[in-house]
């Protein structure tokens, strides 16, 4: 492959070639991806998809799908595309007891009790964490058409400001809470919790649910047994909007729309595990991301939306790629010699544009973008959205081919990598279609790289280390500098 410094003009190749943007290019389901924009030739391209060749991806793709341990670390499989399989058992290993259909009924029946306002709820505070939070949250938000009943409200990160706010304009009467935590044991989940169980007092019992892969700790906390909505242990917790902890999601939506989400994400995983996987968004999403850091170098990756609808992208994406593929040793637990994950950000395109896009633009670095649209708007402000798609092609145009002019200050070096993802419309199906795909497209990258993308020691080692420093400072009282100097002189030295 080309290194960082005998990369191609991508200005030129347009110029040397007509039709580049239709080779360069992939259609599949409702999305388009055009990678035409990246220092990529043909050949490069071949010697990708040789790559994945070499690595065994075929090989490895049947092993996730066939129920085989893909987790070393951990002993596990990862079977979260049951999740959203019509039938379950069709999974080798995923439903031994024939409960997944079962259980996804019955969230999805909840949620649709209270989308109809069948039990006399206006609002839904939904408690819960990285995977148990940005996931549904993001569907959420990029679907909701305001037509249910209640509506949700967000509780991640500890802000005790944040949450007497909310609990101030709401009535506990009618006000209903999903805590959602695979171990229900997260330190910041169950410290709000808790605080909404006080809040609720006697209504906690009838108007709060869990979303859990350990019911009994969950009854332990005071949750009415059948309301625990259960969900397998093997499921990651980045995996897990697939589960019960997308009730609060589709209590917004609607068990219909939360149903096509399913399916639009099963229809990826029928892509990627198919003879066509070639073909397929997760696959190029994968060798292209590839591309961008083993062989350009590059440290980040952007995922900037040109559709408010996909704000939260990045923020999804952040985590399903550093937490998936920020590993240090292969799958032998051998030191890694090469980069793994880039920083992923992102975040609304023209909010950005009059924020970080200055320092792409010119800086010497060079960070990559993925900029993410949608062709019909979705509203009756046809204007608006053509504001959006016009921003979106100026940038990527700019980011790609530059600018010239007799003053250095006013100069563009382009050859910035851009690719643009483009959806057709942006519903239900097509949704869950794009976040199942980049799923996969993360599992093809830690085959090409080796490594375990179903653990997480980094995070379970801050975890380890917060309960020791929070009994500490319990211990102290509020802490003054000295107490802090001291604290930080034994956690380095202990």
């Amino acid at each position: 492959m080309l290194g960082k410094n005998h990369t191609p003009d991508v200005a030129t190749l347009f110029a040397e070639d007509a039709q580049r943007i239709r080779q360069f290019s992939l259609l599949d389901q409702a999305w388009l991806l055009d990678y035409s924009r990246l220092p990529l030739t043909g050949d490069g391209y071949g010697q990708l998809q040789q790559l994945a060749r070499d690595a065994g991806l075929e090989a490895a793709v049947a092993n996730l799908f066939g129920g085989e341990i893909v987790n070393p670390s951990e002993r596990r499989p990862a079977l979260h595309m049951a999740l959203r399989a019509d039938d379950p058992s069709s999974f080798p290993g995923a439903d031994p007891d024939q409960c997944l259909a079962r259980d996804r009924d019955g969230f999805l029946a909840l949620a649709e009790s209270l989308f109809n306002g069948d039990r006399g709820l206006t609002d839904l505070i939904h408690v819960g964490i990285g995977g148990s939070d940005l996931g549904p949250r993001l569907v959420s938000d990029a679907l909701d058409v305001d037509q249910s009943a209640v509506r949700v409200h967000w509780l991640s990160t500890v802000d005790a400001r944040r949450l007497d706010r909310l609990l101030a304009e709401l009535d506990p009467a009618r006000t209903g809470v999903v805590i959602a935590s695979k171990s229900f044991s997260t330190e910041e989940t169950l410290l709000q919790a808790r605080a909404l169980r006080e809040w609720l007092g006697e209504r906690f019992a009838s108007q709060a649910w869990a979303a859990t892969a350990m019911p009994e700790r969950a009854a332990d906390f005071g949750i009415d047994r059948a309301h625990v909505l259960p969900f397998p242990e093997w499921t990651g917790g980045r995996f897990s909007l697939w589960s019960s902890v997308g009730v609060s999601a589709a209590a917004r939506l609607g068990r219909a729309c939360f149903r096509e989400l399913l399916r639009g994400a099963a229809a990826a995983d029928l892509c990627f595990s198919g003879p066509d996987r070639n073909q397929s968004l997760a696959l190029h999403l994968a060798l292209l991301m590839h591309f961008l850091r083993r062989d350009l170098s590059a440290p980040s990756l952007g995922i900037v939306a040109y559709d408010p609808r996909l704000a939260l992208l990045g923020d999804f994406l952040q985590q399903l790629v550093m937490e998936s593929l920020g590993k240090g040793v292969d799958l032998e637990d051998v030191p890694l010699r090469q980069s793994t994950s880039p920083l992923v950000f992102g975040g609304r395109g023209t909010d950005l544009q009059h924020s970080i896009f200055q320092a792409l633009h010119q800086a010497p670095d060079s960070h990559p973008l993925i900029l993410a649209g949608v062709l019909e708007p979705g509203h009756g402000r046809d204007d608006w959205h053509r504001v959006q798609l016009s921003h979106l092609l100026a940038q990527a145009t700019a980011m790609a081919r530059g600018r010239d002019d007799e003053r250095p200050c006013r100069r563009l070096p382009g050859n910035r990598p851009v690719m643009v993802l483009m959806a057709r419309r942006l519903d239900a199906r097509s949704l869950g279609f794009l976040l199942a795909s980049f799923e996969h497209a993360v599992f093809a990258l830690s085959v090409l790289w080796s490594i375990n993308p179903f653990d997480q020691w980094g995070v379970e080692e801050g975890k380890r280390l917060a309960a020791r420093f929070n009994t500490a400072l319990a211990e102290r009282g509020e802490p003054d500098f000295d107490d802090w100097l001291d604290l930080t002189n034994r956690g380095m030295r202990d």
